[in-house]
């Protein structure tokens, strides 16, 4: 199950909400961006040596996620975009 809970990090980022698979924790954020500019998201993993960017994706489906390093092509691509979109959806459980 997806959790939904907004938080504000120390970075000031907007992380929309986190989920988990095994041992890796996934976080999905909300990146600012100008005015008229596309709304992004990053997804960062946890999987016990700290947060890592897994990809960056916009509210567009049909635009492909950019995946970083070893993630581009790896089985959990699917899943983890699912489950972020899941987050990214909830507009109503978040403040940004």
């Amino acid at each position: 199950m997806v959790e939904t809970a907004f938080d504000q990090s120390p970075d000031d980022e907007h992380r929309l909400g986190k989920f988990r698979r095994g041992p890796a924790e996934f976080s999905v954020v909300f990146l600012d961006s100008p005015p008229g500019a596309p709304t992004l998201y990053r997804v960062d993993c946890d999987d016990g040596v700290g947060p890592r960017e897994v990809c960056r994706f916009g509210d567009d489906a049909d635009e492909p996620a950019v995946w970083r390093g070893a993630w581009n092509g790896d089985e959990w691509c699917g899943w983890i975009m699912e489950r972020a979109r899941e987050l990214v959806a909830r507009p109503s459980q978040y403040d940004y």
